[in-house]
Order: C-alpha cells, then sequence, then structure tokens
C-alpha cells in the first residue's frame, strides 16, 4: 500500500459522512414550513407566478349605477317632458308665423337637464324629433306632428305613436302588487260592511306611469284654434288649385289635416274669388278666431270682442 492510500480513504470516508450529513439535514427541513425568499427583479419564477395569479374582477359599481332601471326611468321622463314643451313652442311658433322652424332658440325651447333634441325631418306641414340622454346610448324617444311624412321610430325597438304623443325605447312600467299580510294570509279575510270604504292606495307602491296622452291637446286653445285655421289657408290654397273654387266645406280636408281635438272649423263663406272661416273651442265657450282671404263680402268679427283681422290669410282671436 502506497503512503497516498491512506489519505484517500480518508477522504472517500469524510466525503461519505458529509453526503450522509446533508440527507439527514434534508429530511429533517422537509417538515419545516420556511419562510419563502422575496422575488428579485427579473427572476423568472417570480414572473411565472404573477402570470398565475388570477387578475382582480373590475369594480361594477359605474356600471350598475348606468343600468339602474329607476335612474333610467328618470331619464327618459325628462326627455318625454322636453319633447312635450317643443310640441307647445312649436305650435305657439306656428300659430303666429304659419311655419315651423329648427331653431329652438326662436321658439323659445331649450332641453331639460342632459337631454338633447334633434329634428328628423322638418317641413310647412309638421316635424318629427328624436330626444336623448347620454346616459342612455343606443335609445331615444320620438314624436311628430303633422301628416308629411310617415310616424318616426325609435333606435332600439322600433316603437312608433300618435302625432303628438312621445315614445320612447322603456321598458313598460308595471304596478307592483301590494304584499299580503301573513296574518290575513293565514285566516279567511271577515266580510267587509257594505258601507265601508275601499282602503287607499300607497303612494309608494303605485309609481306614476307615462302620460301617453298627445301634447297636442295640453296646447293653450287660443293657440289651437289660431293654428288650425293657419292649416286651413293651405287646404284652401290646395283646393282651389284643383277645384277652381274655395271650399265651402272642411270634410274634403279631413285626410289633410286634423283639427285640434275640441276645436271647430266653420266656413263662413266662399267662392271662386274669397273666403272667410271661424274657429271656435269646447274649452274657450262662448270666444273664437276668424280669418278671411280674398275680397270677401263681409270681413268676419270675434264673437266676445268683435275682433276683426286687418291683415288677409292671419287669425284673430277673443282675448
Amino acid at each position: 500500500m502506497s503512503p497516498k492510500e491512506p489519505m484517500r480513504s480518508h477522504r472517500r470516508d469524510a466525503r461519505f459522512a458529509l453526503v450522509l450529513a446533508c440527507l439527514l439535514a434534508g429530511t429533517a427541513c422537509d417538515s419545516l414550513n420556511l419562510p419563502a425568499l422575496p422575488a428579485r427583479a427579473g427572476d423568472a419564477t417570480a414572473h411565472d407566478s404573477a402570470a398565475a395569479t388570477p387578475a382582480a374582477k373590475p369594480r361594477r359599481g359605474a356600471k350598475a349605477a348606468a343600468a339602474d332601471p329607476a335612474l333610467d326611468a328618470g331619464r327618459f321622463d325628462q326627455i318625454r317632458r322636453g319633447l312635450r314643451r317643443l310640441v307647445a313652442a312649436e305650435e305657439s311658433f306656428y300659430a303666429e308665423n304659419g311655419a315651423y322652424t329648427e331653431d329652438l332658440s326662436r321658439v323659445g325651447f331649450a332641453p331639460e337637464g342632459e337631454t338633447g333634441v334633434r329634428f328628423l325631418w322638418l317641413s310647412r306641414d309638421g316635424w318629427a324629433a328624436s330626444g336623448t340622454h347620454p346616459d342612455l346610448p343606443g335609445r331615444d324617444c320620438v314624436i311628430y306632428v303633422g301628416r308629411a311624412h310617415a310616424a318616426p321610430t325609435t333606435l332600439k325597438t322600433v316603437r312608433s305613436g300618435r302625432e303628438g304623443v312621445p315614445v320612447c325605447d322603456a321598458p313598460p312600467v308595471v304596478r307592483p302588487a301590494a304584499p299580503a299580510s301573513p296574518r290575513a294570509a293565514a285566516a279567511p279575510a271577515a266580510p267587509a260592511p257594505a258601507t265601508a270604504a275601499p282602503p287607499a292606495a300607497t303612494p309608494a307602491a303605485t309609481p306614476a306611469l307615462p302620460d301617453t296622452g298627445s301634447a297636442l291637446d295640453a296646447v293653450d286653445p287660443s293657440v289651437q284654434m289660431r293654428v288650425d285655421l293657419r292649416n286651413l289657408v293651405r287646404s284652401q290654397d290646395t283646393y282651389f288649385g284643383l277645384q277652381g273654387v274655395y271650399a265651402r266645406r272642411t270634410e274634403p280636408f279631413a285626410l289633410q289635416y286634423l283639427w285640434h281635438r275640441g276645436v271647430t272649423i266653420t266656413i263662413l263663406s266662399a267662392n271662386d274669388a274669397s273666403w272667410s272661416a271661424k274657429a271656435t273651442s269646447a274649452r274657450r265657450p262662448g270666444k273664437s278666431c276668424v280669418i278671411w282671404l280674398g275680397a270677401v263680402p263681409h270681413r268676419p268679427a270675434t264673437e266676445a270682442q268683435r275682433r276683426v283681422p286687418e291683415r288677409p290669410g292671419t287669425p284673430v282671436c277673443d282675448d
């Protein structure tokens, strides 16, 4: 045996003891929960952990507020009110000038809140408009006056309505049923006395439904009468162009114009050179509006104040 062999044997034993100690130490350490070392920037393990960590879900507070049915109902109500006011403003302008206008400042109209209004079409015989709100994307309300074009339709549900009635892309409003009392559900109700009055409805349980009446019916009756007399001027001009004489009755104009509800138009005189007429309203008994055109035998006068129009084709009414 050479002198180097004991040294090599000693080294092998030392290595074996070191390996054995490491194995024993590793087995003991497996049962320990040591804290993880902080990841260094650029480490591949840190990158993989970030990729494996699920992304936090975005908060839905803003979207939920925008889709709140109660808020949407209020926005649609704003649009409806604005379109109804637009009808009244345009009718008043037409009664004075014999024409409609797209210039909202001329009729003294301003949209309510954040709502907006744009005209879909406008002519001598009528107009149509759309009302929108920035928090109601893709939805609107529409309204129209006159029969020059077909009734407009809404953007989303393609709805249309009667003349002067605002129609919207809003869901229908359902009145909630009043909750039944647990005691009343358990026991049969006693018959009510014959003289007992029905219980009053709780305001909170009966939400207001949208107004489905025509905005034209709410216009001031003196404005309604003047508008109808101005429409009669155009109807008579058309009739004269076809017949060579002015009409003595209003029935031929039924397909062209519908008079306002409660307004009656009476043609007082008519020939091939002139005509005169009177308008009355059930809402203004004893008062009237009158108009004349051409060389009439006698210029008409209003019922109450005996007012006579000074200019042809321009109606005058009792105050």
